[in-house]
């Protein structure tokens, strides 16, 4: 039966976020948490020729790790329910208790206009945007997929720092979406399973002997 119900069930597909950039820089000294960032494998950031996609539709979930900003910064994302987390204090340094977000639904492709920052005082940011950055390794390379990525935010109107440390959030792919095609092999599979239990119950009725 546990065979019957493995089975029936499909397999969801591997979610991840596709990366692609033209050029890496050295994460800047001026970032208050570059040490931690470092000590994560992050030591390069990429900003403005940024792309993140996803591949399939998906649970992300977002967790704040740090801010450093003489303005009231928020980072808000577009999905199902949207989220937002939005700071005011000087400076916070998260990165050994990380302070969940939430997570929210998305659909496939390009994550621009879906993550979003903002604030009372600098200029707001997207992916794609020179106020937003994608943290990377030293190997990275343009193209590559991963299921747990890092961004940071730079709120500055003019002289922007490019340190990208106001807002700093770490992102996780948790799970695929099933498409509604999905769903329909799930409830068929489910029936399936149902309709063996039920038959095997009426057999052994019948089976039963009284001699």
């Amino acid at each position: 039966m546990a065979l019957l119900l493995a089975s029936a069930l499909p397999v969801a597909a591997q979610a991840a976020v596709t990366i692609t950039f033209d050029d890496k820089e050295t994460i800047s000294s001026s970032n208050d948490f570059k040490s931690q960032l470092n000590a994560l494998g992050l030591t390069k950031y990429s900003s403005d020729d940024v792309s993140l996609v996803l591949t399939e539709n998906s649970i992300i979930t977002f967790y704040l790790l740090g801010s450093e900003s003489g303005f009231n910064d928020s980072f808000a994302t577009i999905s199902t329910p949207n989220l937002i987390k939005s700071e005011n204090t000087p400076f916070q340094n998260n990165f050994g208790a990380p302070v969940s977000i939430g997570s929210g639904a998305f659909n496939a492709g390009s994550l621009a206009g879906r993550l979003n920052f903002s604030s009372v005082g600098g200029k707001p940011a997207t992916v794609g945007d020179d106020g937003f950055g994608i943290f990377l390794t030293k190997m990275q390379k343009s193209g590559s997929s991963v299921s747990t990525f890092y961004f940071g935010y730079d709120d500055q109107i003019q002289g922007a720092d490019n340190d990208y440390d106001d807002l700093i959030i770490k992102a996780v792919v948790t799970s695929a979406v099933p498409e509604p095609a999905t769903w329909a092999m799930f409830l068929f599979g489910f029936a399936a399973v149902g309709g063996v239990m039920r038959a095997q119950r009426r057999k052994g009725k019948l089976s039963v002997s009284y001699g």
